[in-house]
């Protein structure tokens, strides 16, 4: 199984290389994959540049093969806060 999850964890970060994505297969407190209720693993992305296009990405992420679902929260909201080294701004629709 450990093979199987690094596979992908490779084919995801090819799928965004243009980013420059690291991806990580979330842990739990002992250091092992945090397995969902579900019996899923969860892997964040941490994009090194913005992401372009977010319907597309969500498409390319769901269409992935052993993905359930992206944390993209696509047509649900109308203002988001974006955090990073050069502090905190609110952008909205």
């Amino acid at each position: 199984m450990e093979n199987m999850v690094e596979v992908a964890l490779e084919k995801l970060q090819e799928l965004f290389k243009e980013e420059r994505v690291d991806e990580k297969l979330r842990l739990d407190g002992n250091r092992k994959p945090y397995v969902t209720d579900n019996l899923n693993y969860i892997v964040d992305l941490y994009f090194k540049t913005s992401i372009k296009d977010f319907p597309t990405a969500g498409k390319q992420i769901v269409a992935f093969k052993g993905v359930v679902e992206h944390g993209l929260f696509l047509d649900m909201t109308t203002a988001f806060i974006i955090t990073s080294k050069e502090g905190v701004s609110v952008k909205s629709n």
